[in-house]
């Protein structure tokens, strides 16, 4: 749970960070991570990320260039292929269903 708090307040933070702000090693991180949720923190980050992209998507007016440089992806078209991988949505239905 602290390692997912930590994740949601700094979704940049590395996981060799995180790791040391538990008290465990990068590999036991994993293996928490593997044993109690049954993901990777690397599977964590992207679910915390796919959150705050549909929140900006249903509660700002930002376009989806700017939620997906404010979110750090390297360009819009990939932001919108991961989102659709992940939510089986476009952008413009997420904004629509939020509305």
């Amino acid at each position: 749970a602290l390692a997912v708090d930590i994740m949601r307040k700094d979704p940049d933070i590395s996981v060799g960070d995180i790791a040391r702000k538990c008290g465990v090693s990068e590999s036991g991180l994993y293996n928490i991570f593997k044993r109690t949720l049954d993901c990777t923190p690397l599977d964590i980050r992207r679910k915390i990320i796919i959150e705050r992209a549909t929140d900006l998507l249903i509660t700002t007016d930002l376009s989806v260039e700017e939620i997906s440089a404010k979110l750090g992806f390297s360009s819009s078209s990939y932001f919108r292929k991961v989102l659709y991988r992940e939510m089986g949505q476009t952008p413009t239905a997420i904004r629509n269903r939020g509305v």
